[in-house]
């Protein structure tokens, strides 16, 4: 159940209309017929969204698209219903069948809407969900991928997954959907883990060296603003995450060259980055901080983005603020892989020497020992300083780390060059002529 995705002759304002109304539909509609029919429910939903597509696909998308796509589902919802009381009842087909057919239900208010949104949300991410599938449910039951969708973009096996995500909704009942204040103070780190997985699923493509599933991202910022819409779960660190994802999202069109090679911020086009998604990327970093609150990773990924946002061209970069960021978590935080990133801040404004300095400084670096970063960053500061056969040592080891094949092909590249450099120097060095 779902809507599938990647439809080429599908007009991309249509597809993107009903994809937002797709998770208010679905979760006020398993509110309605209880939450033992939410299979039901995606089904109906799916064949009326087809049906919408195809009609505004030839008429236009009519003045209230909500409307018109509520009518239609709660249409056949309504007939789905008689079904299901006539078959509880066990009503044969000589007695008098219940009709309700005609039964209007109207669309609630924006704060019902928020509600539901936001405890089906929850739901499918209680804790006897299971936790490697959540965000796969999450993106099935509010987001309107279909199993099939998911399928082609995970790489999965079609069946297998919708038997998974079907019997993982059978745990959903109405117990785990009574979201308090209290629940939802518990569990928002959950939820929020989920929606920063799904963005960064898409982000960094579903294999290293692989373009960005921009569906993908697009999708977890709704998640995230649809947090906002509620006021239990409405938080400074909520706005962070939703900060970070939108600052990342505006230069998904620059992550790659097009071959699907990515690039690096230092090599993205910045004239092409959405400067609409970093303007709403600030506002919420500023809403992230008007509270007292624990700093957390996400308030540090999403300032140091900020400042990747404000400069110009990578040399306008202001380091030393990135740095005071770093400095700023750290205080609060200790994580061996800040201290690394901190590291190359600081040999992007004060050199590769000083950079090696602050690697050596970590405390705990062991624990970055199986993190191709560490030798990757060790060997290019090595580089910098033309030391080639520390340099090419590191970056070996980095090779036997890296998981794609992408970053395997770059360290190898290094090493490439830094072989030739040394043959360089040694034919300087016995005067050898070129």
């Amino acid at each position: 159940m779902g809507i599938k995705y990647n439809r080429p002759e599908v007009n991309r304002q249509i597809t993107k209309q009903l994809i937002n109304d797709y998770g208010s539909i679905v979760s006020t509609l398993v509110k309605v017929f209880g939450y033992e029919s939410l299979e039901h429910v995606q089904r109906v939903c799916a064949n009326s969204f087809e049906k919408m597509r195809t009609r505004w696909g030839k008429d236009g998308i009519p003045q209230d698209p909500q409307g018109a796509v509520w009518a239609d589902v709660t249409e056949n919802s309504n007939k789905l219903f008689c079904r299901k009381i006539n078959y509880l009842f066990k009503v044969t087909e000589k007695e008098k069948r219940i009709d309700v057919s005609e039964f209007h239900l109207p669309f609630p208010e924006k704060e019902e809407v928020a509600k539901n949104r936001v405890e089906l949300l929850f739901a499918l991410c209680d804790p006897r969900i299971e936790r490697s599938l959540q965000k796969y449910l999450v993106l099935n039951v509010l987001c309107g991928f279909s199993s099939s969708s998911l399928a082609r973009i995970l790489e999965r096996n079609e069946k297998a997954l919708e038997e998974q995500l079907a019997s993982e909704k059978k745990k959903i009942n109405k117990e785990a959907v009574q979201l308090t204040q209290a629940e939802a103070e518990k569990n928002l780190g959950a939820v929020t883990k989920n929606i920063y997985e799904i963005f960064s699923l898409g982000q960094n493509g579903l294999r290293k060296g692989t373009p960005p599933v921009a569906s993908l991202c697009l999708s977890a910022i709704r998640l995230g603003e649809m947090l906002l819409d509620f006021p239990a779960t409405e938080k400074p660190r909520v706005h962070a995450l939703v900060s970070f994802m939108l600052l990342n999202a505006s230069r998904l069109r620059t992550m790659n060259d097009g071959t699907g090679k990515p690039l690096g911020i230092k090599e993205q086009n910045r004239e092409l980055w959405d400067r609409s998604m970093i303007k709403r990327g600030f506002e919420h970093l500023a809403l992230s901080a008007e509270e007292r609150e624990e700093v957390t990773e996400i308030h540090l990924k999403a300032g140091v983005d900020a400042v990747h946002s404000l400069a110009k061209k990578y040399g306008d970069t202001n380091w030393d603020h990135i740095i005071s960021l770093y400095d700023k978590y750290l205080a609060c935080n200790y994580c061996p892989l800040v201290e690394l990133q901190k590291a190359i801040a600081i040999s992007k404004t004060r050199g590769p020497q000083e950079g090696l300095e602050a690697i050596r400084g970590i405390r705990k670096v062991e624990d970055l020992s199986s993190h191709d970063l560490l030798y990757s960053t060790l060997g290019n500061l090595h580089f910098q300083l033309h030391s080639y056969e520390d340099a090419i040592s590191n970056f070996n080891r980095a090779i036997g780390l890296a998981e794609g094949s992408f970053e395997k092909a770059f360290y190898s590249k290094k090493i490439k060059i830094c072989e030739d450099r040394m043959n360089m120097s040694k034919r300087y060095r016995y005067g050898v002529s070129f």
